[in-house]
């Protein structure tokens, strides 16, 4: 299933500069990756409302390989596709279902026209974009400091 992309820009210099300081770059890095995932979990919305005319009774399978539930957010155990990995001096965070049918139901592009009512991934996103961006900025203030005491 195609993702969405939630690209952080802006923090290359002070990436290249506290590549010095491997350990503490790394460290910063991953957890706010990490922080990033717990966004995008938590932001997954509530199942929507059942067509009054449908008669398909909701397993809640979807919510659940999604580390969520009908009523939406982090519920539950981890989603199926919940990874962090290092990239040259960047990471990249992945989040999502391996369901089969997730594509029709609520991918970007895939989303079959009986799903119309379905949010997509990039709902998710959308709803994540700010926090993610915030708790990245964050990070680069800590470095900045962390540079700024000459550590």
């Amino acid at each position: 299933m195609p993702e969405p992309i939630i690209e952080v820009r802006g923090l290359d210099e002070i990436i290249q500069r506290m590549e010095k300081y491997p350990t503490e770059l790394k460290e910063g890095m991953e957890a706010t990756m990490d922080a990033s995932l717990l966004v995008l979990w938590e932001s997954v919305p509530a199942y929507p409302q059942r067509p009054q005319d449908s008669s398909y009774r909701r397993t809640g399978t979807l919510g659940r390989t999604l580390g969520s539930s009908i009523n939406g957010g982090r519920i539950g155990s981890e989603p199926e596709i919940y990874t962090v990995q290092q990239l040259g001096s960047g990471y990249e965070g992945r989040f999502g279902t391996n369901l089969e049918y997730a594509p029709y139901v609520i991918g970007d592009g895939t989303q079959s026209r009986y799903h119309y009512m379905w949010w997509t991934m990039s709902t998710i996103a959308q709803r994540a974009t700010a926090k993610i961006t915030r708790l990245w900025n964050k990070l680069g203030e800590k470095m900045v400091a962390f540079l700024e005491r000459g550590k």
